[in-house]
């Protein structure tokens, strides 16, 4: 699991931490990532977000979370969604829908 940009430090992993982390990876090929982004859009000092899955191959392995909450200071609303490719996210779905039993109001 990463988090980036991290709550509650506000690191953000730079470049070259994201390629230190996919080099490591390169070791395990059947580690899968769930990368929590959702506070992509709240970064300071000009720091830069750089998605987890934009590095190298990292698209094949990676889950990526973001949240419609947190976006539009709604953190009520528990309204989220994931990015991944198609095999990743198919095992995702089986257990949104068996585990939720409820949906929020905006939704």
């Amino acid at each position: 699991m990463l988090n980036t940009p991290h709550n509650p430090t506000g690191k953000c992993f730079t470049k070259t931490e994201l390629e230190e982390i996919s080099t490591i990876l390169k070791e395990f090929p059947d580690c899968k990532v769930l990368s929590d982004e959702v506070y992509d859009f709240l970064t300071f000092d000009g720091v830069e977000h750089i998605p987890f899955a934009s590095i190298g191959d990292n698209w094949l392995k990676t889950i990526t979370v973001y949240s419609g909450g947190k976006l539009l200071n709604a953190t009520g609303w528990k309204v989220g969604w994931a990015i991944a490719p198609p095999d990743l996210l198919r095992l995702g779905g089986i257990m949104n829908n068996t585990t939720f039993y409820c949906q929020n109001t905006p939704a």
